[in-house]
């Protein structure tokens, strides 16, 4: 009996041992690819003066998804389809999460788009919302971190920051505007 378990469970992974020289090519193929697919990316949004915050959000998202299908392909080619399908799976959950709004981190992610496309919400902007004031120091795809006096990052859900509204401060070579 044990050595019927043994021997499933092993099964698999000798299945996989002759695959590995190909296995490793494609994985490094697939990094190549993704790392020239961001390259070009990047390089595009900064030629359509895109944001930076927003160029960010962007860029993670395609980031994860390229991930994904190439772990999904990687475990294709060794033999691991279900595992493959699982992992295919979570590319369309994680599309209908970003698509209906429904969750908490889609919320936030949508927020961060719109924050990152206000002319009022860049980094580098002193802003107050709430009992919060500081300095913005980073919008990325689910939360903005802000510096205050003492030098305490705090960091917020977009989500929560967009509904709560704030006032800048102050920007460079600009007087305070309120927002929300």
């Amino acid at each position: 009996m044990a050595l019927e378990l043994a021997r499933q469970f092993f099964h698999p992974l000798v299945s996989i041992v002759p695959k590995l020289p190909e296995l490793f090519l494609a994985l490094l193929a697939g990094v190549v690819i993704i790392k020239l697919i961001l390259g070009f990316l990047r390089r595009g949004l900064t030629i359509a003066r895109t944001p930076k915050a927003l160029s960010n959000i962007i860029i993670s998202l395609i980031a994860v998804v390229l991930w994904l299908i190439l772990f999904s392909e990687l475990a294709r080619q060794a033999g691991l389809s279900s595992l493959a399908v699982k992992i295919s799976g979570s590319l369309l959950v994680l599309g209908l999460a970003v698509a209906n709004g429904a969750s908490s981190m889609a919320s936030d992610i949508i927020a961060g788009v719109f924050l990152a496309n206000d002319t009022d919400f860049e980094v580098g902007f002193k802003i107050k919302s709430g009992d919060i004031e500081g300095t913005i120091d980073r919008i990325d795809i689910r939360k903005t971190r802000i510096i205050d006096e003492s030098g305490c990052t705090h960091i917020i859900p977009n989500s929560k920051l967009d509904t709560a509204g704030w006032k800048v401060v102050e920007r460079a070579g600009s007087k305070s505007r309120a927002r929300g």
